[in-house]
């Protein structure tokens, strides 16, 4: 189970690419991510991202693992919380000057609980990051506009 979502961002792919993966930027793009900590010195597979994020009126804590970084081209993620594993990957392709991406969310649940609640966990999921992208496009054409011009 899981979803997927494509955006064109009209700005270089080095930008992108920089802002998607440099998570200093979470909390400014994405309204329900609270805190973010990068755990190692630098982005790379294996580096590990705490996160801070709220789910409804909770905050819940979660780290993510670096699964996939080839600069420019492929970013992905994976976290595994309470019987929930969640893989986002995403693909970026320069078009015109701008930048595409594709995103695949993949979701698995574990146990009976999470089985049962499956619809309603995939819902949470997608309402929480189903529109990630767009907020990544308007957080990126809102902050560099300066410098295309």
């Amino acid at each position: 189970m899981g979803f997927k979502r494509d955006v064109h961002i009209k700005y270089p792919i080095d930008l992108v690419f920089r802002v998607l993966t440099t998570f200093e930027y979470a909390p400014k793009v994405l309204d329900h991510i609270q805190e973010v900590e990068v755990l190692d010195e630098e982005v790379k597979v294996g580096t590990h991202i705490k996160e801070v994020r709220l789910i409804g009126n909770q905050q819940v804590e979660n780290t993510l693992e670096v699964t996939e970084y080839e600069p420019y081209t492929k970013f992905a993620t994976y976290s595994k919380q309470n019987g929930l594993d969640l893989h986002y990957i995403y693909t970026l392709s320069e078009v015109d000057g701008g930048t595409d991406i594709h995103f695949e969310g993949n979701i698995k649940t574990k146990g009976l609980r999470n089985m049962l609640t499956k619809p309603v966990i995939n819902r949470i999921i997608k309402k929480e990051d189903g529109n990630h992208l767009y907020q990544l496009k308007q957080y990126v054409e809102m902050n560099y506009k300066e410098s295309q011009e």
